[in-house]
Formats: structure tokens, C-alpha cells, sequence
């Protein structure tokens, strides 16, 4: 074999036995670390929604935010319902007291899951409204389960 064959093949052998080195062949004093991510088990039995009333819901379809109806979310389409946040978007109307009802897009949150005689149920709500909105709340609604 010529001297001008050989080379390209020892180029290309050279370039192998590099790229071999690199995968972490043969023994070495690092370890590999690995994470590994499950997703978040739901308590036992139905998850509530209770309103200010001491209502308990499931996935409503409409919810309100206090007992004389100042603002009512509808149409409300649920994500993550059982988790320990979940998110429903829909329509939420501000009832003020000049009587004009005012319509936006919005959304609300559920959170912060408590068990209570086999069932759970969030205990905060939060309504989350575009800022031109009459009210737009800056802390979650507090909720009580039966066992409080």
C-alpha cells in the first residue's frame, strides 16, 4: 500500500479513536447524575370547588365570587382539574354598583388542595382580569373545606 492511500486512512482512524475518547469509553471517575420527573398523584377521592357560600362544585360550569353575585365567572372550561393548581378560562361579569354589568375575557384559578373526610378541596380562588376591569383582584379568594 502507498504512502497516499495509507494516509487517508489513518486520518480517518485517528479521527475515530477521538470521537470513541470523547462518549465516556473506559473507565472514569465521573458519574452521571440523572432526574427523574413524575407527575404529582391526586389525593384520594372527588376534588371540590367550594364558593364563599359553602357551596362544594366540581369542575363548575359558572362559579361566583361573593354572596350577592358582584362577580360571576360562566362558561368556564377546566385544565388540570384534581392538581394542585388548575386553571379554568371562560367569561367573568363585574356587577358594580351603578348597575352596568361589565364583561371580559378572563380566567380563574383553583389552589392549595386539602383533604377533609376523604374528599378534597381547594381552598384558594383567584380571578385574574385584564387591567381596565372595575375590580381586579391582587390576592386569592380564601375558602373553607366542611373540616374548618
Amino acid at each position: 500500500m502507498t504512502v497516499r492511500r495509507l494516509l487517508p486512512v489513518l486520518v480517518a482512524a485517528l479521527a475515530l479513536a477521538i470521537v470513541l475518547a470523547s462518549c465516556g469509553g473506559g473507565s472514569s471517575s465521573s458519574s452521571v447524575r440523572q432526574t427523574v420527573m413524575r407527575k404529582s398523584q391526586q389525593g384520594a377521592g372527588t376534588t371540590y370547588l367550594p364558593d364563599v357560600t359553602g357551596r362544594n362544585f366540581v369542575k363548575p360550569a359558572s362559579y361566583g365570587f361573593g354572596g350577592d353575585g358582584d362577580m360571576t365567572a360562566t362558561r368556564l372550561d377546566w385544565h388540570g382539574w384534581g392538581d394542585a393548581k388548575t386553571t379554568a378560562f371562560g367569561t367573568i361579569s363585574q356587577h358594580p354598583a351603578n348597575g352596568l354589568v361589565d364583561t371580559y375575557s378572563g380566567s380563574i384559578t383553583a389552589s392549595a388542595p386539602k383533604t377533609c373526610k376523604g374528599a378534597r378541596y381547594y381552598t384558594e380562588v383567584m380571578a385574574h382580569l385584564p387591567k381596565q376591569a372595575d375590580y381586579v383582584p391582587t390576592e386569592p379568594t380564601m375558602l373553607k373545606t366542611p373540616c374548618d
